[in-house]
């Protein structure tokens, strides 16, 4: 593995033609339930398929119903109601969007795209703006350390989104405040052995000032920020046989965004090729190789700054099963990024080995990871995680982790040369990884057939976090952080009510400094309802109350500790079926009309309405 991926990948093409593996679970089976009743299956948490009543993890899966019964036009608006996560936005929909979850950086979350890690090798985050909601059919998100299965930037956890690849066919016109139109429409079907799938959505808004007085004069500008999307993904499969299953999916995604000194063009594509294979009725063995180009321009009045990133990676999997209680998964690894700006043009690569042991034997479960990584540039780390549940009865579950986690760091924490005649913000070769330690006691409980309560408490403790505060604000290892918080989630299925409850207390503090970190609350609580009148009308509402956080305010030099206030945000939903297979929808935001900010300085929207056609 010593050449370019690219080489590695063109290799990989036959031996996945010709080879066996399983991969990640399809979106199919993703949403069956367990023979008893239990929740969906779980495919992010241990790189298997488990009940996520048996996976020791705090874990929440959001299917394509749940996006639907909210009517929610914004990806963000359906992550911000779950426990754990908080979110700080820029703007409009189209703006830079960080989500955060249990109080970590927005870059030690992991993202995960049908399977492809989807964040920018230059900046390590991903850029929730590019990516239409239209184009989602399932979101898991595993809170906690991931690091021993996914290596690097598993801190927080991980999300993993998977693309609509089963459907029927549609088309989606939507309309709304700020002159927002939506159009999607997709297709799937069956031809003999063959399936295929294509979506495709666009999204165009005049939107308003992303900022307000208080960004300052060298940022504030009154006028509109407009911005304007377009996805489509596709997915081709085929099965061979009983045993042998492979395809190919891929997505592109393009943002405009208006800011109100400039525009930032950004562009996502992901292609992946696996190959699902049983080896026997025990053996499953999955291969997959993929390439993510992703990049961005910022035009202002200093001119254009571009990033363009370019990922490959090759991931091989092996699933053993000894017994019914028993299971063992081992995996390698080899990922390239390669980052190109007007500055620089550098490549990192980082190689690893995996391993998963499970064994569940009446009320004990047991599970073990541990992985081992050899970055290019920041050396040698390994990483572990071991989790011990119990049943306390037919019902209830309890259950203990410790895990360790880390991030490398991106190519601009590298490499960036810096601005200005001191090089500022310039990047640093001897940087370590960021590392982590996390312990996690948690509860589950079924409360009935159809109702299901969590409660976890963690404690997260990073060391050598990286910022930009050396010598001329370069890059180094300055601080350490710990990260602690209780989570509770009840959700219900009562009848015609579905309903949903999450409460998020947390408590994040720099250890040098004693300060929280900014932009993330110290209490979240979030409530969802879904009723169904009847069989043709459903109606829908949900409410979040955030309390105060910390922020800065860059326009002081240095920049000013502040505080953004608490806030509450009341949104409604209908949706009525006129004919067997066409609906109208209707979402009505910020009903109160809650002036509030996510982000110093920068606007949110007000009270909205949009309005949605669907035929399917």
């Amino acid at each position: 593995m010593k050449n370019n991926l690219s080489v590695a990948i063109k290799a990989a093409i036959p031996l996945i033609l010709l080879s066996s593996q399983t991969q990640i679970a399809t979106a199919k089976e993703a949403v069956k339930l367990d023979n008893d009743g239990g929740l969906e299956l779980s495919i992010t948490a241990n790189r298997r398929s488990q009940s996520t009543d048996n996976t020791l993890a705090s874990v929440s899966i959001i299917t394509r119903k749940d996006i639907e019964n909210i009517k929610a036009y914004d990806l963000v608006d359906v992550l911000r109601l779950q426990r754990g996560i908080s979110i700080s936005r820029t703007g409009g929909s189209g703006s830079t969007t960080s989500v955060f979850i249990r109080g970590s950086e927005s870059d030690q979350v992991l993202v995960i795209m049908d399977g492809v890690r989807v964040s920018s090798a230059t900046t390590g985050s991903f850029n929730w703006a590019d990516l239409s909601l239209a184009q989602v059919e399932r979101i898991e998100i595993v809170r906690g350390p991931r690091a021993a299965l996914y290596g690097s930037d598993a801190i927080g956890g991980v999300i993993e989104i998977t693309t609509r690849k089963d459907f029927k066919p549609y088309v989606s016109l939507g309309y709304g405040k700020y002159s927002t139109k939506q159009l999607s429409a997709g297709f799937a079907g069956d031809f003999d052995k063959n399936h295929v799938a294509i979506n495709v959505s666009g999204e165009k808004s005049d939107g308003f000032s992303s900022t307000n007085e208080k960004a300052g004069q060298f940022t504030f500008n009154a006028d509109k920020d407009p911005y304007e999307k377009k996805g489509i993904s596709l997915s081709l499969s085929r099965q061979f046989n009983d045993r042998i299953k492979a395809g190919i999916n891929v997505t592109k995604n393009e943002n405009e965004a208006d800011y109100d000194q400039g525009v930032t063009d950004s562009n996502l594509e992901t292609i992946s090729l696996f190959m699902d294979s049983d080896l026997s009725e025990r053996w499953k063995h999955e291969v997959r190789a993929s390439h993510t180009k992703n990049d961005s321009v910022s035009t202002s009045a200093f001119g254009k700054s571009p990033f363009k990133t370019l990922r490959n990676e090759l991931n091989v999997q092996h699933h053993y099963k000894f017994s019914d209680a028993t299971s063992i998964i081992v995996g390698g690894n080899y990922r390239e990024d390669k980052g190109t700006s007007n500055d620089f043009d550098k490549k990192i690569d980082n190689q690893a080995i995996y391993s998963n042991i499970n064994n569940k034997r009446g009320a004990l479960n047991l599970d073990l990871s541990a992985r081992y990584d050899k970055h290019s540039k920041a050396g040698s780390k390994t990483t572990g995680q071991i989790a011990a549940g119990y049943d306390l009865s037919s019902k209830t579950t309890a259950y203990a982790s410790y895990g360790t986690a880390f991030k490398a760091p991106n190519i601009n924490e590298l490499y960036y040369p810096g601005f200005g005649a001191t090089n500022s913000y310039a990047g640093n070769l001897n940087l370590k990884p960021e590392t982590s330690e996390t312990f996690e006691v948690g509860i589950k409980t079924k409360i009935s057939q159809n109702q299901r309560l969590e409660a976890s408490i963690f404690k997260t403790d990073v060391k050598n976090l990286i910022s930009f505060v050396g010598e001329n604000n370069q890059a180094v290892n300055n601080d350490k952080v710990e990260l602690k918080g209780l989570e509770i989630g009840y959700g219900a299925n009562l009848g015609k009510l579905d309903l949903g409850l999450n409460v998020s207390l947390l408590r994040t503090k720099n250890v040098a400094t004693g300060e929280r970190l900014i932009r993330r609350p110290n209490s979240k609580v979030t409530l969802n309802l879904a009723y169904a009148i009847n069989n043709r009308t459903r109606i829908g509402m949900d409410a979040s109350i955030v309390s105060s956080r910390d922020d800065l305010n860059f326009n002081a030099f240095p920049a000013e500790r502040v505080k953004l206030a608490s806030y509450s945000l009341l949104n409604l939903s209908l949706n009525q079926k006129v004919t067997k297979r066409t609906s109208v929808g209707l979402r009505l935001e910020n009903i109160t009309d809650e002036d509030y900010e996510l982000a110093y300085g920068f606007n949110t929207p007000k009270r909205s309405a949009y309005l949605t056609l669907s035929y399917q």
